[in-house]
């Protein structure tokens, strides 16, 4: 399901991780405003192709090897008072009393104590690992791979960042896509009570088919609006914590104008996986039919056989391609170019990806099934005692509500995700810090 990390490779990475990063800028270099990046002319870090050298290894930021630091006289960290040789303090040469040997009358020395020779520089860390500095941290995420804390509390710290772009624009988007949905879902509510009353007498409506014709023709038509209007939502988030990641507050219309040049890219890239969907079961219930009209046996066992195969399928497939939508909104590449690169990205990454996108969609259906029961219990009531609109519209607005914490938590986690991985992968955290120390003060 996923090529295994090969030895010696960070974390996540794969042998092939740099294999896009030929046609890429040197390290350090300006991108170009496709890199999606949009108008800030200071601190672009550049969410484009990966940088630097193809013969380099990937650093991890902070936790990258220290390159030598400038040969400072070959100070290595673990072996401190090395910069630049200064005055031998380990040989004791004041008057040459050797404080490291004791010998005025030759005292015994404990434990060898080297007076001479002070630990002058970081210490080292447990079990003799070196000293780490802290990442810096000039927004919502510390610039290094992240943990799984660190990907929730970001994306909580997103919101609190930028409240008008990741609430404001997240409202304005769902409400409206719910809204025309629920007008759709009503103006074809007459040919789904066509349907309801063709069902025997005893199916258990009550008299109430016009009712239930209006609830599930307003779930249907709510139901593909906010699945094309999700894609476009994910993009804003993108595109905001991307710039909140480095400590900026982007505004509503740079957002909003770096997402609408990649809007149908985004929503291509929706019903791509909903075409390639629907192919995929059509193919799977023919060859059912057919096992059936063969053997029924066999039909049976096509069918046990059928069910595990597509969700095994439809999760590998999910999880290779679940950062393409922070890809499309923030890299600026072409469609296929980004879809390709992503799946390159994530090789080696599956169960760790696939591990948070279950944790995370745990969680936040717990919270909806929250925030969306008491507009069910209400709408119910409302449609029990023939309050039609007042209960479909309350069941609307429960629906909005739902969607509205959906994709705000889980665009956020995708989009961290997708910043994580081309830390580990990349070393963008080393690109972040640089943009982040250019921006102007506050």
């Amino acid at each position: 399901m996923s090529t295994p990390d090969a030895p010696g490779t960070p974390d996540g990475a794969a042998p092939d991780a740099r294999d896009e990063q030929e046609a890429g800028p040197a390290a350090g270099a300006t991108q170009p405003a496709s890199s999606g990046w949009g108008t800030p002319s200071y601190g672009q870090p550049g969410y484009g192709p990966a940088t630097g050298s193809p013969a380099a290894q990937p650093r991890y930021g902070q936790y990258g090897q220290p390159e030598q630091q400038g040969q400072q006289g070959q100070g290595q960290y673990g072996q401190p008072g090395q910069y630049g040789q200064p005055e031998q303090h380990g040989q004791g040469q004041y008057g040459q009393p050797q404080y490291g040997q004791q010998q005025y009358g030759q005292a015994p020395q404990y434990g060898q104590p080297q007076y001479g020779q002070p630990g002058y520089g970081p210490p080292a860390g447990f079990g003799g690992v070196p000293y780490v500095p802290p990442a810096s941290k000039p927004g919502i995420v510390p610039l290094r791979p992240l943990t799984l804390g660190e990907i929730f509390d970001g994306s909580f710290g997103a919101i609190r960042h930028n409240p008008r772009v990741m609430l404001g624009m997240t409202t304005i988007v769902v409400v409206a896509a719910t809204i025309v949905g629920a007008l759709i879902g009503y103006a074809f509510s007459g040919y789904v009570a066509d349907l309801f009353f063709a069902l025997p007498s005893d199916a258990g409506f009550g008299g109430m088919e016009s009712q239930f014709a209006t609830v599930y023709s307003t779930f249907f038509g709510t139901g593909i609006t906010t699945a094309l209007a999700t894609p476009i939502v994910s993009g804003l988030l993108t595109v905001s914590i991307g710039q909140s990641v480095i400590g900026r507050r982007a505004t509503v219309g740079e957002v909003w104008s770096q997402v609408g040049r990649r809007a149908w890219f985004l929503l291509g890239f929706t019903l791509l996986l909903a075409l390639a969907s629907t192919v995929l079961v059509t193919a799977l219930v023919l060859l059912a039919v057919l096992a059936f009209t063969v053997d029924p046996a066999l039909g049976g066992i096509t069918i046990l056989l059928a069910i595990p195969a597509y969700l095994v399928l439809v999760v590998w497939v999910g999880v290779r391609t679940g950062l393409v939508p922070p890809a499309l909104a923030l890299e600026g590449q072409p469609f296929w170019a980004t879809v390709t690169r992503v799946w390159r990205l994530t090789r080696g990454s599956f169960w760790r990806l696939l591990g948070i996108y279950l944790l995370a969609y745990v969680a936040i259906y717990v919270v909806t099934q929250i925030l969306i029961t008491p507009f069910s219990l209400v709408g119910g009531i409302a449609l029990g005692a023939g309050q039609v609109f007042v209960g479909n519209l309350v069941l609307t607005l429960g629906i909005a509500v739902s969607t509205i914490a959906l994709t705000l938590f889980l665009g956020s986690v995708v989009a961290l995700l997708y910043i994580d991985v081309r830390m580990r992968r990349e070393g963008l955290d080393v690109e972040l810090a640089a943009a982040a120390s250019e921006q102007p003060a506050a």
